[in-house]
C-alpha cells in the first residue's frame, strides 16, 4: 500500500506561513515526490535509477498513514478539567502547605491553557491582485499576509501551550496518586468519614476487586475519545500506520517495540483514540496490558481500568483474548491485546538512535497465541527511543547493577532518564534546557501485516517447543523487515509539516539488535 494517495507540487521558496498553516489545521500527513526525490532536502543521498525502482518497489509495500478522528473540545470538558486541578491544587495546598503556593501558582500557569476557553481566530486568506499578466500583492495585500501570518503563529502559539499544559497536567495527576492523594484522604481530609470511606475502598478493592484489572472490566469507551488525548498526541506528535487490514472475526496479540522509557506510543495509540486506532481497525476491542503493580494505586487502578487497560499476566491474556461480548456471540471474535514484549529490561536499551529490543528469548506471547488461536501482529514506533535521554548505563557498569537490583525487588526499572526542560522562563535560567518534560520528537507506529498461527488453538494440551520456535523466529523476522524497510524508506518522504526533521534521525538510526 502506498503511504499517500495524492502528491503536491511545492515551491522550495514557499512561504513559511503555508507551513505554519498546514500545522494549524493539523493536515500531519507524509507526502511523496517521487519525481522530486533527487532534489529533496530530506535525503542527502541522490536516488539513481536503480535506486529509484526499488524506492517504487518499497513505496507499494510501506504502511499507510491513518488519519486520526476529530475529537472537538467541548465547554464541559474544560470545566471539569479545570475543576481536576483545583482539586489537585488544593489537596497539595494541605499535604505540603504554604511552601506549595508560589510552586502551585506556577504550574497552573502551565495548564491554564488547556482549561481556559478562548475564542479562536480563523486563517485569513491573502488578497492578490493580477495585474498586466502578472501576480503581484498590493500594500493592502501584504499587509492582509503580514495579519494573516501573525494569526497562524498565534495560533500556533496557543496549540502548543495547550499541549504543553495537558503533559505537565497528566504529570501531576500521576504524582498526585502515588504521593498526594493517599496521604490526605488518610490525614487531611476535612471530614472524618472521607478517611473511613477511602479505607474501605483500599480494603476492597485489595481484598475483593484485585482480580478486576484481569477481566476487561469497567470499560469505559467515551474516556479514549475525550479531546485531550488530541493535544497529547499533537505535542509529539504521535501518528498510526498500517500495512494490512485486520479481520474482526479473528483475536489478535500486538507486540508493541521498543518499550522505550514509559511507552508514550502504546498509550496514546491503545488507550485513545487520538490517533485513530478505531478507524484503521474497525470491530477489534483492544486492551493495552500493563504491570500488575500499577494497579496497587488508588484511583488510578480506576482510570486505567476506565481506559482498557489490565495488567499484564498470562490469566489476563487469556481472559481478554476469550472473552465473549455478548450472550448472543457464540465464540470470543474480534479481541486483541497489546504486550509490550520487552517490558522493563527493554527500558534500560531506550537510547536516542538505537532499537536494542529485548526479544531473543521471550517467547511467552509466542505460546499465548498458539494456545488461544490469536493471530500475532508486530508493531514498531519509530521515535519512542527518542522523546527521552537516558545517563549512559553499560552492561557491567555501577547503574545498570543498581537498575538490575530495583527490578528484581519490584518488578520496575528505574531509568536516569531526562528530557526538555518546563519553560523559557526562571527553571531554564537554573536548569537549563534538559527538564522532566519529553522532547517533541514524533512517533510514528507503524503495524505490521498479521502473522497466522495454522495450528489449531492448543487450549490446555502441551505445546511442542519446536513449533513455539518456529513462530518465534517468523515473528522476528516479521519485526526486523517492518524496521528495516521503514528505516530506509521514512527518510525519502517529504514532510511539509514536522515540528523537526525526522528524517535525519531515522538515517541516523542503528540497526536493529535483539538480546
Amino acid at each position: 500500500m502506498k503511504a499517500s494517495s495524492s502528491i503536491e507540487e511545492t515551491d522550495d521558496a514557499s512561504p513559511l506561513s503555508e507551513q505554519q498553516k498546514q500545522r494549524t489545521l493539523g493536515e500531519l500527513r507524509f507526502r511523496f515526490r517521487s519525481s522530486a526525490l533527487k532534489q529533496s532536502p530530506s535525503s542527502d543521498a541522490l536516488l539513481h535509477d536503480g535506486e529509484e525502482e526499488d524506492f517504487l518497489e518499497e513505496e507499494d509495500q510501506l504502511a499507510r498513514y491513518v488519519e486520526p478522528p476529530e475529537l472537538p473540545t467541548l465547554a464541559m470538558h474544560k470545566v471539569f478539567g479545570a475543576l481536576f486541578w483545583a482539586m489537585t491544587f488544593y489537596c497539595w495546598y494541605k499535604v505540603i502547605g504554604y511552601f506549595f503556593v508560589p510552586l502551585g501558582i506556577y504550574f497552573t500557569s502551565l495548564v491554564s491553557p488547556a482549561f481556559v476557553r478562548t475564542k479562536q481566530k480563523g486563517v485569513r486568506e491573502t488578497v492578490i491582485e493580477e495585474s498586466s499578466g502578472s501576480t503581484h500583492l498590493s500594500a493592502f495585500a501584504k499587509r492582509e499576509e503580514n495579519a494573516a501570518k501573525s494569526v497562524n503563529e498565534d495560533v500556533y502559539r496557543r496549540e502548543h501551550a495547550e499541549q504543553v499544559g495537558i503533559v505537565v497536567a497528566m504529570y501531576a495527576f500521576l504524582i498526585s496518586a502515588i504521593f498526594i492523594f493517599p496521604p490526605f484522604f488518610l490525614f487531611f481530609a476535612p471530614f472524618e468519614w472521607i478517611k473511613y470511606l477511602f479505607l474501605f475502598y483500599v480494603a476492597w478493592y485489595f481484598v475483593l476487586d484485585r482480580d478486576a484489572c484481569e477481566k476487561g472490566t469497567r470499560f469505559l469507551g467515551w474516556t479514549r475519545r475525550l479531546p485531550f488525548w488530541r493535544l497529547a498526541a499533537g505535542y509529539f506528535p504521535v501518528r498510526l500506520h498500517k500495512s494490512a487490514d485486520l479481520d474482526p472475526s479473528k483475536n489478535y496479540i500486538f507486540g508493541y517495540h521498543p518499550h522505550g522509557v514509559i511507552s508514550v506510543g502504546a498509550l496514546l495509540t491503545f488507550a485513545s483514540e487520538a490517533t485513530g486506532f478505531a478507524n484503521a481497525f474497525p470491530g477489534i476491542d483492544v486492551r493495552l496490558l500493563t504491570l500488575s503493580v500499577n494497579f496497587f494505586f488508588p484511583f488510578t487502578r480506576e482510570v486505567l481500568m476506565a481506559l482498557g487497560i489490565n495488567s499484564v499476566t498470562r490469566s489476563s491474556v487469556e481472559k481478554n483474548l476469550l472473552r465473549v461480548k455478548s450472550s448472543a456471540a457464540k465464540k470470543p471474535r474480534g479481541n486483541a491485546v497489546v504486550i509490550v514484549v520487552g517490558g522493563a529490561n527493554e527500558a534500560m536499551d531506550a537510547h536516542p538512535g538505537t532499537a536494542i529490543l529485548t526479544l531473543a528469548k521471550r517467547k511467552g506471547f509466542v505460546r499465548l497465541a498458539l494456545k488461544t488461536g490469536a493471530t500475532l501482529v508486530p508493531v514498531f514506533a519509530f521515535g519512542e527511543n527518542d522523546i527521552f535521554d537516558q545517563v549512559e548505563n553499560p552492561e557491567g557498569g555501577v547503574l545498570r547493577a543498581f537498575q538490575k537490583r530495583v527490578k528484581s525487588l519490584i518488578g520496575i526499572t528505574p531509568p536516569a532518564f531526562y528530557g526538555r526542560s518546563l519553560s523559557r522562563g526562571v527553571l531554564r535560567r537554573f536548569f537549563g534546557k534538559r527538564g522532566v518534560l519529553p522532547k517533541r520528537q514524533s512517533i510514528e507506529v507503524v503495524f505490521g501485516k498479521p502473522l497466522e498461527i495454522k495450528e489449531k488453538p492448543y487450549g490446555n494440551d502441551q505445546i511442542p517447543e519446536d513449533i513455539v520456535d518456529k513462530y518465534h523466529k517468523e515473528y522476528v523476522n516479521a519485526l526486523r523487515n517492518l524496521y528495516e524497510l521503514h528505516r530506509k524508506s521514512f527518510h525519502r518522504m517529504k514532510r511539509t509539516d514536522s515540528f523537526e526533521d525526522f528524517a535525519s534521525r531515522q538515517k541516523k538510526m542503528q540497526p536493529i539488535r535483539f538480546k
